[in-house]
């Protein structure tokens, strides 16, 4: 597995452990919730850029329109 896919699923690792534990502080779960959005959008990007299938290159832009959308969520609060 190349280092950059392997530092990527520790993000969402450390962003997960880190939505468990900060779940009492609503700006700390929401941050962390970014940065698990963050990793799932830069590894479909490289995954769907490894595959060369064009049916997968729309998943990383829907992903990242979720996130934005949560990111709106979390600012209107």
């Amino acid at each position: 597995m190349p280092s950059v896919t392997f530092n990527i699923m520790l993000a969402y690792i450390f962003s997960l452990l880190g939505t468990l534990m900060f779940r009492s502080h609503l700006m700390s779960t929401l941050l962390c919730l970014e940065g698990m959005m963050l990793s799932l959008f830069i590894m479909t990007a490289i995954t769907s850029l490894n595959s060369h299938s064009m049916t997968m290159y729309p998943i990383p832009i829907v992903i990242l329109v979720f996130a934005a959308c949560e990111a709106a969520i979390g600012l209107a609060l």
